[in-house]
């Protein structure tokens, strides 16, 4: 039986001018899985990230972790926060330390720990950001790609269990967008549970293990990537595009150049390797 670590359980959500943001989504996240969540802007993504993390308070229906419904009591929402770190999509709403390595430590410290193990967190995070020449930089004087890295150092530092990020890869450019990707592998394999919110079909098609596709503030499909984007109404209706490794697939098959039981590929070297070299070809005849 799958360990689920986070649940939400036919979540209503409004805004305070009532607009509908979430309209009985229910979504069960199992502990150690890459998890993306896909949907153009506005879909409601943020706002499902917020309950998860008990800033945001559902109208109806609940939130839980391991299990039991999360409280909203004060102390309860500290020790779920200890375990829940959300890195969001403006860094500038999580920086508010004057120098990077006071940003960074400023979590560790509400923790409790001690200086050691508050510093050592804080190189750990600094080494897995690349942001070790920066720590003693104000992060008032920080390029925007530079506060989003250390926005997520600041997240790391504190060690949860589950880390979401809210479109994690936008503003930075293409090599620390690449580093990052790295960095999502690194802590998948540390036992981390990882879910990332994105319009990128291309980016949540090859990281997730599995796909939740919004829509209007409803989870209109989710399961294996690769199957929910062989459904082209489903991709209409979300707004979607198809990833370009499927597309290419898809003209490979059409033009005879693979099978059509060929499996999907989930990178650029599957593809590659999924078309016949002229020796195979020729093996073949």
């Amino acid at each position: 039986m799958p360990e689920f670590i986070i649940e939400a359980v036919n979540v209503e959500y409004s805004y305070p001018d009532d607009t509908k943001a979430l309209l009985n989504v229910s979504l069960q996240v199992e502990k150690g899985e890459k998890l993306a969540i896909l949907g153009s802007n506005g879909a409601g993504k943020s706002t499902l990230f917020m309950q998860f993390n008990g800033i945001f308070h559902p109208n109806s229906g609940c939130i839980k972790y391991q299990g039991e419904a999360i409280s909203y009591k004060n102390k309860d929402l500290i020790a779920l926060r200890k375990k829940v770190g959300i890195v969001f999509q403006d860094p500038d709403s999580q920086l508010f330390s004057a120098s990077v390595w006071q940003d960074i430590s400023f979590g560790p410290l509400n923790l409790g720990l001690s200086e050691e193990e508050v510093t050592a967190r804080v190189k750990k995070a600094l080494l897995d950001t690349e942001t070790t020449d920066l720590q003693d930089k104000p992060t008032h004087l920080l390029s925007y790609g530079q506060k989003k890295r250390v926005s997520i150092a600041g997240v790391l530092a504190m060690e949860p269990e589950v880390i979401i990020f809210d479109e994690p890869t936008a503003g930075l450019d293409p090599r620390h967008a690449k580093e990052f990707m790295q960095l999502l592998e690194k802590l998948s394999k540390e036992g981390k549970t990882i879910i990332i919110s994105t319009h990128d079909v291309d980016l949540a098609y090859s990281w997730s293990d599995r796909l939740a596709i919004m829509y209007s503030g409803e989870i209109i499909a989710h399961g294996d990537p690769g199957e929910l984007f062989l459904q082209p109404h489903l991709i209409e209706r979300a707004d979607l595009a198809l990833p370009w490794l499927i597309e290419m697939h898809s003209e490979f098959v059409k033009k005879g150049w693979v099978p059509l039981s060929t499996p999907l590929p989930k990178t650029k070297e599957d593809l590659v390797r999924n078309v016949p070299t002229k020796s195979d070809q020729q093996s073949a005849k």
